[in-house]
């Protein structure tokens, strides 16, 4: 059951920040989320810089880390919580690495709905409407490689990361990391 990169993505009230929380400490593995990575237009007033390049610079340094962690020999490393249209780059970044995407979804709005009104995970994410937005275009979107999408609306936290370690431990990863996906099925929240 060991894998380079594990990437939890989905729209925000699938579970991801909780799923992510579980699986690092059963897996003992580092755990990365991307609003980790600081936002420099604020830290660095000097500096005129626009939020897409802002994005870019702070994906750019996540992926520098990662990837230093795995030379240092760790493994299952655990990433969540980045922008959907990052998603797409994924099988290019991790190309020649053993990758899983988990891509945690809802077949219910209202269930999305109620678990960002009433989260408790120190996520201050409120946009529940964007949210099932997002959840709709990621049901209606072809896989990725090495994507493996996870109905999460009825399960509990204890299922859910049952079948995810159930796919981690039976993943073939494929070395075909061809995109069959438009980079307009994807959603980003960067508007400059």
């Amino acid at each position: 059951m060991t894998t380079d990169f594990i990437i939890l993505h989905g729209s925000a009230g699938n579970g991801k920040t909780t799923l992510s929380r579980r699986l690092h400490e059963h897996l003992r593995s580092p755990y990365f989320e991307f609003g980790w990575i600081p936002e420099f237009r604020s830290l660095s007033p000097s500096v005129q810089i626009t939020q897409r390049e802002e994005e870019q610079l702070s994906f750019e340094n996540l992926m520098l880390v990662v990837k230093n962690y795995n030379r240092h020999g760790f493994k299952n490393i655990i990433i969540t919580d980045l922008d959907d249209a990052r998603i797409r780059d994924i099988p290019i970044q991790f190309e020649g690495f053993n990758y899983i995407i988990f891509t945690l979804y809802s077949d219910e709005d209202e269930v999305i709905r109620l678990r960002i009104q009433n989260r408790n995970n120190g996520n201050s994410y409120s946009d529940w409407e964007q949210s099932i937005k997002l959840n709709s275009l990621i049901r209606g979107r072809n896989k990725l490689p090495n994507e493996y999408r996870i109905l999460n609306s009825s399960k509990d936290v204890e299922s859910t990361l049952k079948e995810l370690l159930n796919h981690l431990e039976s993943h073939l990863p494929s070395r075909n990391n061809k995109i069959q996906v438009s980079k307009n099925d994807f959603y980003s929240y960067i508007k400059d």
